[in-house]
């Protein structure tokens, strides 16, 4: 199973943001943020591998994870503001907790 989905708009999008930001070499891990009320949340920082990681290589770009929240959430997707329909970039975990969302918090959401 690939540990990254990411188009080639995606991948585009994503370097020019490394290259922007003059990140060299490009080797960025994701890694969990902390939790809302539409589930988790994950960030990138710059990082070097270790051996609990799992990481792929997509062309210049090296994704690390740790193993326990790749086992966790199966791999990632890596979409594009278009492919967000214009709500910027975002990663998102393959598996989805079905439990998570709007019902998990005390107040609920706003609709």
């Amino acid at each position: 199973m690939k540990m990254i989905d990411i188009s080639e708009e995606g991948y585009q999008e994503f370097n020019d943001l490394l290259e922007a930001n003059e990140i060299e070499p490009k080797v960025v891990r994701l890694a969990l943020a902390g939790f809302g009320c539409s589930g988790p949340r994950f960030g990138l920082m710059v990082d070097d591998p270790t051996d609990s990681d799992v990481v792929e290589v997509v062309k210049d770009i090296t994704f690390i994870v740790s193993k326990d929240l790749y086992n966790e959430y199966e791999g990632f997707v890596i979409l594009s503001d278009e492919e967000n329909f214009g709500g910027g970039m975002s990663l998102r975990p393959k598996k989805v907790d079905d439990a998570a969302g709007c019902s998990t918090c005390a107040t609920g959401c706003a609709v």
